[in-house]
Formats: C-alpha cells, structure tokens, sequence
C-alpha cells in the first residue's frame, strides 16, 4: 500500500512537499490511497475525493482524512484529484491538481 499525501488550504489543493510523487506506475487497484491535511474551512464537512481520468470522474467519501484512489481513475498516464465538502448550508470546493503516472 501507498499513501499520495495532499494538503488542503481553502480551496487549493496542492502535494505535500514530503511525499514522494514519483515512481507511481498505472494499472493498479486497491494499492493507492490519497490521505489529506484540511485548513479550518474543512471542518465539520462530509467530504468526498473526485479522480478523474480520460474524461470520466470517480468519487470516493474521506473518512478520518483519507481514501483509497479508484482503480477506474488510475488506468491511464496521469489522474486529476480535487475536493468537494459540504455541511448544511455550506458548500466548499477546490481546484484540480493532476498527478503523472508512469505507463505500464
């Protein structure tokens, strides 16, 4: 198992400067997670993970600040990830970061 580590300020999500990004090889299932540190307008929110790849998106609910990264999203070169949380009458999003895979 992997863990992809991201953090989320507001509506930005960017890679933790203390993960390795690199060596991450399409085609695998149930090996990649993606575990993610919220700044404050996080708290409180259901939040769900949305992969996308080749045009089609996968979302996936954070529980306990991480997930596993859909098998469907990790077939290709790269895969993009952002953020949606929701609580009563507050909605927050944030951009979209894509991560480059090696090709098997």
């Amino acid at each position: 198992m992997r863990t992809l580590k991201f953090i989320i300020t507001a509506q930005s999500i960017q890679k933790d400067p203390d993960c390795d990004f690199s060596g991450i090889v399409s085609g695998t299932k149930g090996y990649l997670y993606a575990q993610f540190s919220f700044s404050k307008e996080w708290e409180g929110c259901r939040m769900a993970a949305v992969f996308r790849c080749l045009g089609k998106e996968y979302a996936q609910p954070v529980k306990n600040g991480r997930c596993e990264i859909p098998a469907d999203a990790l077939t290709w070169d790269r895969f993009s990830v952002r953020l949606v949380g929701q609580k009563e009458n507050y909605r927050i999003t944030t951009d979209e970061i894509i991560i480059q895979q090696e090709r098997r």
